[in-house]
């Protein structure tokens, strides 16, 4: 993994780009860590002609875009001209919200319509990814919501997280090589466990249980694209959070040069 591939989730400091000037301050601080690119969650508050002239500015890449569902399904056209004025080749579905997963007709019909807004991407040069919480790996007739996915959208990328996969169950590394080929991006956050409420907690990434060097080894093969850091809850400033993660990234996963 070269460090040119490691990325700063937004979400992680999502109460800090609510505006442009929020938006700015935060891509300049994240530089200033040592991030050399972000990926984007949906805003109505910062326009993308913002975000591309910041990011320029600030020499921070966009290496992908968390995009609004529905605008996805209904407009994918809409998301190759975000994509395009931002500079980035990767689109996200994040989370599917208004989908009942315990329905297999709701199940596929989710699948179809990200198969054909993906190839209006594909046809653009450009990528979609289905990001993977917990809730994929609940069975439905004994059989994963997420095979059920797969199966309705066979050209489909997707975004693994490695704590969700652990706390849904599953081998984070087993997913990385089922996904070989189509894994675009992969979700590092670590796998803690808080005593006291006995039950595990997202901490910076070397904090943590997950074993980072064989899962990013196994993405790599897997033909991951980027490694992007995130930290839904952090226990003070998240930014300290992010830095605190970034520099175990640098000095223990980075192992190519740029």
């Amino acid at each position: 993994m070269k460090l040119s591939q490691v990325a700063a989730q937004l979400y992680t400091v999502r109460d800090h780009v609510l505006d442009p000037s929020g938006f700015s301050r935060t891509i300049e601080r994240l530089k200033s860590i040592g991030y050399s690119a972000v990926e984007l969650i949906p805003s109505d508050k910062v326009k993308d002609q913002e975000i591309a002239k910041i990011c320029t500015d600030a020499g921070v890449a966009v290496a992908a875009a968390h995009v609004h569902q529905s605008v996805l399904i209904a407009h994918p056209e809409a998301i190759v001209d975000k994509l395009q004025v931002i500079g980035a080749k990767l689109a996200v579905y994040a989370y599917p919200a208004e989908v009942d997963l315990t329905s297999r007709l709701e199940i596929e019909q989710l699948g179809s319509r990200l198969e054909q807004s993906a190839e209006v991407l594909r046809r653009a040069g450009l990528k979609l990814a289905y990001h993977i919480h917990a809730i994929e790996f609940s069975r439905l007739e004994g059989e994963p919501v997420l095979n059920i996915l797969r199966e309705a959208a066979p050209t489909l990328n997707f975004e693994l997280d490695a704590y969700w996969a652990q706390y849904g169950g599953v081998s984070p590394e087993r997913c990385i090589r089922e996904f070989r080929g189509k894994l675009a991006a992969l979700h590092l956050k670590d796998y803690g466990f808080n005593l006291k409420k006995i039950q595990p907690v997202m901490v910076e990434v070397g904090t943590g249980n997950l074993d980072f060097s064989t899962l990013v080894a196994e993405a790599e093969r897997a033909g991951c694209e980027w490694f992007i850091v995130e930290q839904d809850v952090t226990p003070g400033d998240p930014f300290d959070s992010l830095e605190r993660s970034f520099r175990y990234v640098r000095d223990h996963l980075v192992t190519r040069d740029e």
